[in-house]
């Protein structure tokens, strides 16, 4: 079998489920999902994105969140259930953003350095946009006083990515492909060199985003020095 083809429910069949399986606050209640309450729904997670970037978790009350996406109080409450439960589905659908690209098919017909290369942009597309950046800033600003902030961020996205990552990673590892027989050590490890000394800079304001050339250099170091650490004994 071809390692893309064994390698296949990584980038499509599992990773997919796992988009769509993300977990939620116990508390949300089960809503209606008909074309209208669904782009009620939507444009209450894009009105509490866009309050919760501009004035941070804590300054964001409820009712300025329906007064900017329409609707009321209570198809809020029955599709969110709390405050926490809409920041929750607002970090959710975000984070479903970077595990996307994952689900492409042709991904599995590609070598494991152009694979790599692939999830590199996706995840560097995402949290490089002012967006996220607002989001990061916002869980680290407010996390000590709101712990459930970070516990929700991470367990919806980065913990989410990595073990996607660390499945493909040991799928390559059974297959001789690389060497990796830690893959989820491994995985948190291709993270960091991915965002790497940038990341922090940019999200800080100390330096502007990359431009599209040191993007991909970046990209590229960052791969090689990854699959360099994975080359199999002897090779």
């Amino acid at each position: 079998m071809e390692a893309s083809d064994a390698c296949h429910w990584f980038l499509h069949d599992s990773c997919h489920q796992n988009v769509n399986a993300m977990p939620s606050s116990d508390d949300q209640p089960t809503p209606d999902r008909s074309p209208r309450m669904e782009a009620r729904r939507q444009a209450m997670l894009d009105a509490a994105a866009a309050l919760f970037f501009e004035q941070g978790y804590e300054r964001v009350s409820l009712g300025a969140v329906v007064r900017r996406s329409g609707g009321s109080l209570s198809t809020l409450y029955q599709l969110f259930g709390s405050k926490e439960g809409l920041f929750e589905a607002m970090i959710t659908q975000r984070c479903a953003q970077i595990m996307a690209p994952l689900t492409a098919p042709d991904l599995t017909a590609r070598e494991p350095r152009e694979t790599l290369r692939i999830v590199a942009h996706a995840f560097l597309d995402v949290i490089l946009c002012p967006e996220a950046q607002a989001l990061w800033r916002t869980v680290m600003g407010q996390g000590q006083q709101f712990p459930r902030l970070p516990e929700i961020y991470f367990r919806c996205g980065p913990d989410q990515l990595q073990a996607a990552m660390a499945r493909y990673l040991a799928c390559l590892h059974d297959h001789r492909i690389v060497h990796c027989p830690e893959p989820m050590r491994a995985a948190q490890a291709f993270c960091v060199l991915t965002h790497g000394d940038m990341y922090y800079r940019v999200v800080t304001g100390t330096r502007p985003p990359p431009d599209a050339d040191e993007l991909a250099r970046h990209i590229d170091d960052a791969v090689g020095m990854f699959l360099a650490m994975l080359r199999p004994p002897g090779s």
